[in-house]
Order: C-alpha cells, then structure tokens, then sequence
C-alpha cells in the first residue's frame, strides 16, 4: 500500500467543491450566459438587446411543451438556443439535444457552444450526454431513422429519454424529417420491376404516356397508384417490399427509412418515376419516436417567415405554440441587403453580362451563387470550376469562410448554409428550388397553381437570399436572375409572404432600381460597389426602412392544415370514419377548389379503407374541383374547349385580366417564355407545357393540357378557330439529333384521341411534335399532316412573342383589342399564321 501526500499540506486535494459553479446551476438565461467560462478571445462577450429580450420572453414560458422562437436570419438564434439548452440542463430538463437539418450546421454550432463555453457532445452514446452533463449537438436524423437509439414504437431495446429539444432552422428541419418517412427503389431493383407490373394496369388507367415511359426509362413524368389499388393489392405490395428490404437490410434506404413506414403502409401514397418508386408517410409519424413526443420541452426555432403552418402539419405543434410565437419586440435586427433583378429592370442585361460581371467581383470578393440543378449550373462553368453538391458543399463553405475563394457555385442549398461576413459579399440565386421525387411532382401537377404552393416557392426564396447574412453588422449584395423568381417577387400577394425586414429591403431596392430602367450591366456594377464599400447614402436608407419594423402577429392557422394533421393522426390509429370526418368539418369553408379537391381526395384515401363505395363518391366530388386528381376508371375524357371567338379579343381580355400593370405583363411574359426554353433537366417538362398552355391563352386561344387532365390525350391542345386545332407533343427534356418511332407513335396516338374526343367531321386537327429536329430515324414515319416545331423555330417563336408582348407595353395597349389584332398580324402570331410561320415539315426518313 502507498500513501500519496500533497507537497502543501495546507491545500486541500478537494479545494473548490464548497464554492458552487454558477455555470452548473443558474437557469436564468441572462445570468447563465454571464456565468459561462467562455475561452479567452471568445466573441460572445456580451449578449444583444434582443437576444436578452428573447429570453426574457422565453424563461416565464419555458414549461409549456412546444414553444416556437421566431427571429430574422442571422440575429443571434443559434445563442439564444443554446444557452437556453445549458439551461434546461440546469433545471435538470434533460437529458437535452439541440439538433440542426445537416452536417453543415452540426459543425457550426458546436464552435458556436465551445465559444460560449457550454459542454457538448456529438454522439447520442456519450454518457454525458444521457447523464445530463452535456447537451447533445446532431441532426434531426440522430433521432428520426429507423435504427435511432432513441427507441421505435415496440423496439425491445431501452430507449434513450429526451428532457428538452431545441430544432434549429426548424424550416429546414422539416424537409430532412420528412424525408426519412419517405422510402424509395431505385428501378434498377427488382423490386421495381415487381411493383411496376403489380400495378401495371392502374398506372396506365392514370397516364398512358407515363406507363410507358416508366418502362422506357424515358422522360421523367410521374405517375401516382391510385390508393383504391393500393390498398386492394396491398398484401403481394408489402412481400415485394419486405423481400426488398431483407435482401437490401445493408443499404441506409433500407435501414434508416424503412422500420418507420413498414407498419403503416396502408395509409401511404406511392407514386412511380422512371428512375424510382417512392412510398411516402402523407406526414411524420412522430409518435414513432415516443422520446421525441414525450419530451417535457421541446423550442422550434425559425426565420421570421410568413407561414409557420407547416410546423403544425408536419411536426403536429398546436396553432396556438405558431400563433403566440416568442419575438423580439423589433424586427429590424437583420443584416443588410441590396436586393436587386437585374435582367428584370432593363432588357439591356442578360444573364451572360450578369454572369461575367460576376467573374469581375469575385476577383476581390466571395460571390455565391444557389442554383436549383447541376443542369442550372454548367451555365456558370465558363466562370468558374467551383460547383459544389452536397458531396463537397461542406468543405466549400469551409474555404469561404476562412479567406478568398472567389465565385463558388452551390447546388440545392437554399437553406442550412452560413455565409458570414467576407464568406459571401454577393449573392446570386439563379433559378426556383424545385423538387423532383415522384410524390412532389404529383403534387405540383395537381395543386402547382396554388396559393400554398406559392408561399411554400416563397419561403424557399427567403430563405436563399438570407444565405449572406448571419448578423446585425453584416451586409451582402443579392441578386435574383431567373425571371420565374423575379415574377413570383413582383407579385404584391406574394412580396407580402415575406418577412417585414425583408420586404422592406427588397421595396427600398426596387424603388432604387427604377433608375436602372434602360440601362445597361454598369448600372449594377456600379449599385454593387457603391454598396459593397458603405455608401453613406445608401446605409442611412437602409436603416431608415428597417427602424422601427415589428415582428407581426402571424394569421391564425388555416382550418385546413389542423384538420390535415388531426385526420392523420386518426388514421395512424385505425380512425378512418373519423379522419375523413375531421377533413370535412375544414374542408367545407374552403374557397379555393384546386386545394379542396387536394383534401377531399384525401379523406377519400382514409374512407376507402372501411367504405370504398362512399370514397368513390367523394373522389368524383373531389375531381369536380380539380381535374388533375387520381382519375377513375371510367372517368377520362377531359371537357371539350372550343374557339373562344375573336382572337384578339379574347387576348385583350386574357391580358386585362391577368397582368394588372403593363409591368407585370413584361415579366409574366418573361416568367413564361422561361418555362418555354427546353432543357434536358428532369422535370421540367412541366413547366414546358404549362408554358405552352399559358402561351395559347396570351394569343387568345383556347388551351388545356389532355394528359394532365385525365391521363390520355396530347401534352397540349390549343382551338384555332374555325374548328381546326393544334394536336401537340413536347419532347422538351430531349437532346436527340433524331426523332424516335416512339415520338411518332405517341403523336399518332393523340390524334387518334383527338379523333375519338372530338368525332365530328367538322374538327380538323395538325399533329405538332417539338422537338429537337426534324429528322426522323430509319424506322420513323410521321403521320400524314405531321409537322414539327424543332427548338430552334421554338426560339424565333419566344422571340416574336417577346417583341409582340413588348409593342403592347405602352399606353397599356394590351387592354385594346384593336392593337392587339394589329400586333398579333405584324409578329406572325395570328391562328391562321402558326402552322406555316412556327413549324415545318418532316424531312424523309434517315437511311439505315
């Protein structure tokens, strides 16, 4: 035995266990955060007026089970979130996690907590972790998989318990735990294959084309399953499946997303693309996780957007926790912004000048740019080889954030990024963020147009153009490029989904911006420098528009999206009389038919399951409202159009009604002539022919979209007049230098629709293809009277459509009927002209 002494005998080896940490037991934020042992050179000497006001406004609330925290991008959330955790950790509320939508962030706020001094792990294993010692610092995934260890419903391994959980950027959460009750087969499995010809005759009931296509491997148009099929042929569904997932169990589809579906494969909705099946949950099932739902706290933190619903549709928080969320008294505590279209203000600027004056900034600057695509983005490839995904994005963003990089191309990153400072003094977003998995193209097809998808586009857009602004102090240039995006903004509706703080900015820039009118790309790069360095003028502007802003009391929320919620949660328990009943009572009061069909087509799912007669009955009801639902059998021939008399009246008429401003006409028509630019990027065929539609009503004919409607027919139907009609297939995603017997048998097909719809003698119809070219294969033989309208006569057509729409600008010309004639003759766009000016012949089979 030894015996070890100390050197001092006057010193105690226990010295310091009288005096309490005040880091280890206050709970006041204030207080806590003055106690914490930030390290030396920690910027987080002092916290900000508003982030004390937050928590002031939090500590009194801080027992209630969900509590939503709302605050500008960029004013200090993440602080305010973790002393908060540090504080649940005090009061003993834990054990406490702080989880954020991806590595990227993980990586953030654990520099921000060891700054602050506050002790973190980043593996929900640690034993500090489930001691309560430390908070937890991961991912929404850590606790949303199926192999999470924090227990599924009836896993026989103890779970682990949760006290508190603070969800960051709980906007972009929401997407990540979605995605895990979502479960995909790519088509190369044979599970695929085995659930395509399961379902082979209900597919092709749905989209004749789309079933095709799916065995082709072409194209990239989904088709839904019907959920009467499903749900009677669920049982050889769910062995395909289960095969799948015992011969898959290694792959992370298989592992991570499948346990949280299996159980509930009756209530979900499946959709096939060419490349995939997906099998997707209509919400989470949180109560999956029980440690997540029995947790005693759990803070929702959020950028100050305009519609926090979907925290109550997604995540199941009560409307009251999104009505009476917890703010700052101010909300101009935002970084500042110059937010400029520069294609939009002057037709003198194209996206080449906006792309190489970029070039020119980031010789001295940081200049991000978020594209939607890897297709979106080869078009920055002559200015730079830095195109980041998210393979690489994270050591990207890293290199910004250290120093100079220069122009730095980011692929789908519209939210969870942090670029403060030099990180990103200009910003440019160049095109929507799109989705592009079968269940969302469904629902873009069917509810697209909507107000609700608008506000979802909007809070995407927002989200982007905060990328650049983490702070009070911090400044950065924005730039909006694609003229979809810039339509969408210069809609009052929808600039009033924006923040306050946002909206004002992006009024003051506008408002600077008509200046610009007329002028070329220097009228931009010299708005851009002058910011960029702290022009007095503009700075004094900037915070005049913000002072005084408040944070505004969001709108209750919608019946709607309670009543989506609550239905759900009835049908994850077996209530399907009930869920049906709960959508009822909200669906009554709704105006908008398009979203009313949405929901009565999915109180119809849940009936099916105990009463298929009475679902029937509510699916021809829900198509009443919208035509592109699930179709049923007997129910797929669309509503005739017909001519809508004179064309220039009817124009007149369709631009009055429309376009509000002779403005807003110019960029709707650019909005549209971008939809009518072909692109081989999956999707966007969509866009393409609701491009085509819009098109034929502008030059005021009548117009509608068959295969959309009711799954058979032509991509695009337009009424000429006279009884005679253009019969169209767009192959607008091919990069073909020849057109396909496929094609032409497809465009074969449709006039043999049109020839049963519209039986008549009377009615006369021209077979279009669009298409890259017009030379067909070997084995490729165009109908008689077939044309073609190859891309390259689509691009003299966008041309004349932009002139004519630019002739009616002055004097508001395009309410006159008169002048609109008179322009529709001088561009060639008159019914009479189309065939011969826009499309030709086929040339003669190429030889073998």
């Amino acid at each position: 035995m030894s015996c070890i002494f100390m050197e001092d005998e006057g010193m105690s080896i226990f010295g310091g266990l009288s005096e309490q940490n005040l880091a280890d037991s206050v709970i006041d934020p204030k207080r806590l955060f003055r106690a914490l042992p930030r390290p030396q050179g920690s910027p987080f000497q002092f916290p900000h007026d508003i982030q004390t006001e937050v928590w002031d406004k939090w500590f009194p609330r801080r027992d209630e089970p969900d509590l939503v925290v709302k605050m500008n991008t960029g004013s200090g959330k993440t602080v305010i979130g973790l002393v908060i955790c540090r504080s649940a950790l005090n009061e003993g509320v834990g054990p406490v996690a702080y989880l954020v939508p991806n590595l990227q962030l993980k990586e953030q706020v654990s520099s921000t907590a060891t700054l602050l001094g506050i002790d973190w792990v980043g593996e929900p294993s640690d034993p500090r972790f489930q001691s309560g010692e430390a908070l937890l610092i991961d991912t929404v995934h850590t606790i949303f998989h199926g192999r999470t260890r924090f227990g599924l419903r009836g896993d026989t391994r103890q779970p682990l318990e949760l006290g508190s959980v603070v969800i960051d950027d709980a906007h972009a959460c929401i997407p990540a735990i979605e995605g895990q009750y979502s479960f995909t087969i790519d088509s190369t499995a044979a599970a695929y294959r085995q659930l395509r010809e399961l379902f082979a005759d209900v597919l092709t009931e749905q989209s004749v084309v789309g079933a095709a296509n799916l065995i082709s491997g072409e194209g990239s148009q989904a088709v839904p399953v019907p959920y009467w099929s499903w749900h009677e042929r669920l049982q050889p569904a769910a062995h395909i499946l289960t095969q799948h997932a015992a011969n898959s169990a290694a792959t992370p589809e298989v592992k991570f997303k499948w346990p949280l579906i299996a159980d509930q494969l009756r209530i979900c909705d499946v959709a096939f693309g060419p490349s995939k099946v997906q099998i997707r949950l209509p919400h989470p099932d949180l109560a999956a996780v029980a440690s997540f739902t029995n947790a005693k706290r759990r803070v929702y933190m959020t950028a100050t957007l305009a519609d926090d619903s979907v925290l109550t549709t997604s995540l199941g928080v009560a409307a009251r926790c999104v009505t009476e969320p917890v703010t700052p008294g101010s909300a101009s505590d935002l970084g500042d912004r110059l937010i400029l279209t520069p294609t939009a203000t002057t037709a003198a600027i194209t996206a080449s000048d906006v792309r190489k004056q970029a070039d020119t900034w980031a010789k001295q600057h940081n200049v991000v740019v978020i594209v939607p695509s890897r297709h979106r983005a080869k078009a920055w490839e002559e200015v730079t080889n830095e195109i980041h995904d998210k393979e690489s994005v994270q050591t990207a963003i890293q290199r910004l954030r250290s120093g100079h990089v220069g122009l730095v191309v980011l692929v789908a990153r519209y939210d969870g990024v942090d670029l403060p400072g030099p990180a990103c003094r200009v910003l440019i977003l160049d095109g929507l963020p799109d989705s592009y998995d079968p269940l969302e193209l469904v629902e873009a097809v069917a509810v697209g147009g909507t107000e609700e998808m608008r506000s979802r586009q909007m809070q995407r857009i927002e989200q982007g153009m905060g990328r650049g602004v983490r702070s009070v102090d911090d400044y950065c240039a924005v730039l909006l490029l694609d003229p979809r995006l810039v339509d969408r903004l210069h809609q009052s509706a929808s600039r009033a989904q924006l923040s306050p703080a946002t909206r004002a900015q992006y009024e003051l820039s506008r408002r600077f911006a008509r200046g610009g009118h007329g002028k070329g790309i220097d009228f931009v790069r010299e708005a851009v420098a002058a910011f960029l360095r702290r022009d007095p003028e503009w700075v004094n502007a900037s915070k005049a528009a913000v002072e005084g802003l408040q944070y505004e009391r969001p709108d209750d929320v919608p019946a709607i999206d309670e009543a989506d919620r609550e239905a759900f949660t009835l049908a994850l328990a077996g209530r399907f009389e009930e869920a049906k009943s709960v959508l009822d009572n909200a669906i009554t009061a709704m105006e908008n038919a398009p979203v009313r069909g949405w929901y009565k087509q999915r109180g119809a799912s849940y009936l099916d399951l105990i009463n298929p007669v009475k679902a029937r009955d509510l699916q021809r009801s829900a198509r009443l409202d919208n035509n592109y639902l699930l179709k049923l059998a007997a129910e797929t021939r669309p509503p005739r159009i017909t001519a809508l008399g004179d064309q220039a009246t009817a124009a007149a008429a369709y631009m009055t009604e429309i376009f509000s401003t002779p403005r807003n006409l110019e960029l709707g028509v650019e909005a549209m002539l971008s939809q009518l630019t072909p692109s081989p990027e999956r999707g966007s065929y969509r866009g393409f022919e609701d491009g085509v539609l819009r098109l034929g009503q502008l030059l005021g004919l009548a117009s509608s979209r068959p295969d959309q409607q009711t799954g058979v027919g032509p991509d695009n139907l337009w009424a000429l007049g006279n009884d005679r009609y253009f019969v169209m297939e767009a192959k607008s995603e091919s990069v073909a230098t020849q057109v396909s017997r496929d094609n032409l048998e497809q465009l074969s097909h449709s006039i043999d629709w049109f020839d049963d719809a519209y039986s008549e003698p009377r009615h006369t119809a021209v077979p279009i293809l669009i298409h890259p070219s017009r030379q067909p294969m070997w084995d490729a033989r165009p109908r008689q009277g077939a044309r073609v309208m190859t891309f390259d006569k689509l691009t003299q057509l966008r041309e004349a459509v932009r002139r004519f729409a630019t002739a009616l600008l002055s004097n508001s010309d395009y309410e006159r009927s008169g002048e609109v004639g008179k322009n529709l003759v001088q561009f060639g766009l008159i019914a009479s002209q189309l065939e011969q000016r826009w499309t030709e012949e086929f040339l003669p089979p190429a030889r073998r």
